[in-house]
Parts: structure tokens; sequence; C-alpha cells
């Protein structure tokens, strides 16, 4: 695997600022309307480009897009509206959560430079596109117990499911995790925006991961450690 920041688990703190540094990506290809332009980061790339998670930055202008695979999009800045070639229409605002789904044919039109963080996953096609809104406020839609390999504390989760395959791959959503204390073992490859809240990852290796508010990560497959919440943590996730 192919992965660029040294870390056990990439991670960006504050991804939403202005003051983040940035590559130029160049011209957003196929054009239609405009002089779209792209900057981002990117965090992790693995063999053969899955996964792949950054962030990414669009400037306004309507384009032409084809996606080859899932693609998990968190928009913390923005305006854009999405059209498939099917008459589908994804009017997009900050806070807005969109997994696209593999085989999307469509355009875009940004209306207001977008920061997006993202994930490509293999995933599968569908016929409606997964949207959820309002990600750092919506209430969770279910009770998913507490984490079962607890050291201190009863850490409790709760959350919404916006997409996931049939053989549980590609699966999206917002996760909730109150205080405690928690062993950690990654079974499979995961991006996750943290939006609220405080934690702290210590790999195996000694390795800590301070987490805060608008922080983005990628744990691997394999990543194992402790996790310890100090406030309520909400995260749009996406696993591979």
């Amino acid at each position: 695997m192919t992965t660029l920041p040294t870390s056990s688990a990439p991670h960006i703190h504050d991804v939403s600022s202005d003051a983040l540094d940035v590559v130029d990506w160049g011209p957003q290809p196929d054009m239609i309307e405009g002089r779209s332009h792209s900057t981002g980061r990117l965090l992790f790339k693995g063999e053969g480009g899955r996964p792949e998670v950054g962030l990414w930055r669009c400037t306004p202008g309507r384009w032409r897009l084809t996606l080859p695979a899932d693609e998990l999009c968190h928009f913390a800045r923005g305006r854009v509206t999405y059209r498939s070639d099917g008459g589908e229409v994804i009017e997009v605002e900050p806070g807005t959560v969109v997994h696209f789904k593999t085989g999307f044919t469509g355009e875009a039109m940004v209306h207001e430079t977008i920061v997006v963080t993202y994930m490509l996953s293999h995933g599968g096609p569908a016929t409606v596109t997964p949207v959820l809104r309002q990600a750092a406020s919506v209430a969770a839609a279910a009770d998913w117990g507490v984490i079962p390999t607890m050291i201190e504390g009863a850490s409790h989760t709760s959350g919404t499911l916006i997409s996931r395959e049939p053989d549980m791959r590609a699966e999206s959503g917002i996760w909730l995790c109150t205080p405690g204390f928690w062993n950690c073992h990654v079974t499979a490859a995961e991006y996750c925006h943290f939006l609220s809240g405080r934690c702290t990852y210590v790999h195996e290796s000694g390795e800590t991961i301070e987490i805060r508010p608008d922080t983005l990560a990628f744990f691997p497959t394999g990543w194992k450690g402790t996790c310890r919440v100090h406030e309520t943590i909400r995260k749009v996730y996406m696993i591979q």
C-alpha cells in the first residue's frame, strides 16, 4: 500500500480552514461552463487507487463527471448542485454528506467554492444516491450499544447508516461515541471526519494521535491500539 504521511493513521487537523496548506490540482476536467479549479491534500492512496482519502476544494463552474467507484463526500463548506443523467437532482449545502455510488454519471454546478473530505472505495451501483444532511447535528437514528472492548467506563455508541452494500462493503454513516477508554482494532480501512468532541488514539507502537473537531483521519486495516474519548465524539465515516 502507498501512504503519504508517516503516521500509523494519517490525519489532518482543521481541514476546513483557509490557512491549511493545499496542493494545486489544476483545472477541473470536462468543463461545460466557467473555469473550476481544484486544490487539495491527498491523505492516503492504496494500491490500485483504492481506497483514496483526502481533502478537495473546487471553485465555481459547471462540469461533467463519471464515477468508477463509490465516493463518500462530506461537504464542509460551499454549495453545489449535482444532476444525474437519469434526472436525479442533489442540492448540496454545508453539512451535507453524499455517498455517490459506482457508475454515477451527470454534471455538477458549483455555486460557491466547495471544501470536501472524501473517500473512494470499491462499492456498487444504485438507482438513488444516498444523502444525509446536517451531519453535525442530525439525531442518531439507532442505538448501537456499548463498545465491546472497554478498559474503563462504558462508551455508548449510536449513529445513522447512510449506505452499505449487501456484503457489508462500502459502509457509510454518522457515528457518536460517549466518553470512555477502550481497545481498538480496525478490521477494515476507515475514513473518519470528526465533527465534534475530543479523543486520543494510541497505536500499539506508542504513537499518540490527538483528535479534535474538524480532524480528517484514515485508519488502515489492521490498526491496533487504544482510544480514550474525553468528550463525546461525532464523526462521518466510511468503511471500505
